[in-house]
């Protein structure tokens, strides 16, 4: 009995908290952005060594508020020119509450190996089903996943325990063509799709995904990319992106 108290307060210890998700909520948005889980510095618990990483690096207790993450400049250049950058928290919602976008993650809480931003090294994962099904009945039609590793846990773990949310292949397919064929890309690159469609209760819903902001070219061949100049075609998706997430 006392082993077991003690591997179960070990185990506590490890495990780590989303901390702000209903800041993300604004109400009546038809648009989502929608991530993973945070970095270790601004889970819960938090302790001294988080807050002397924040101290240090200038993390701010925000989505993407990673120093690494280049999230926010792209949201300043193609959805909100006047978001000063860097962000504070405070701006941030300011911004996403003017131009109508909630923000939110895929994942409550987890298991991460060591101090990792790593989506594949965050374990016994708890998502966040039932916050996704309210943005979706609250009238939520476009989300800008911020990797393709999150769009598929949308739908692994929301649309396939929904009775109400349908997968359109063919047009998802359909779109994909379009979006690539926009930006001159090679869709022979693709192994898995960038974006989906759904249906919910009559409405189109729609899913795009981006490489990672902070290290794109690692990524983009999984997004029609085939030429020489990775960073023109990074700005063209970036762009297009955001840009197809602000318009109403």
């Amino acid at each position: 009995m006392i082993l077991n108290m003690q591997i179960n307060s070990y185990l506590n210890m490890n495990k780590e908290i989303h901390p702000f998700l209903d800041l993300g909520i604004v109400p009546k948005a038809t648009k989502l952005i929608l991530g993973s889980f945070p970095v270790y510095s601004i889970t819960l618990p938090d302790n001294e060594a988080k807050n002397i990483i924040r101290k240090s690096d200038g993390t701010v207790q925000f989505f993407y508020g990673s120093c690494k993450s280049s999230f926010w400049a792209l949201y300043h250049l193609y959805i909100d020119n006047y978001l000063q950058i860097p962000i504070t928290s405070e701006e941030a919602l300011k911004s996403l509450l003017k131009n109508e976008i909630s923000i939110s993650d895929m994942i409550l809480e987890c298991e991460r190996k060591g101090r990792s931003a790593l989506d594949s090294d965050l374990s016994k994962r708890v998502y966040n089903i039932e916050m996704m099904n309210e943005f979706l009945n609250s009238g939520v039609t476009k989300i800008l996943c911020t990797s393709k590793g999150v769009m598929e846990m949308f739908h692994d773990h929301v649309v396939k325990n929904s009775k109400t949310l349908i997968y359109q292949e063919s047009e998802s397919i359909k779109w994909q063509s379009q979006i690539i064929s926009k930006l001159k890309g090679d869709e022979s690159q693709i192994k898995k799709l960038i974006c989906k469609q759904y249906l919910f209760k009559g409405k189109t819903v729609r899913l795009i995904s981006i490489p990672s902001p902070g290290s794109p070219q690692r990524q983009l061949r999984q997004f029609g990319f085939a030429g020489d100049d990775w960073r023109e075609y990074a700005d063209k998706y970036f762009e297009f992106s955001f840009k197809w997430l602000k318009i109403d």
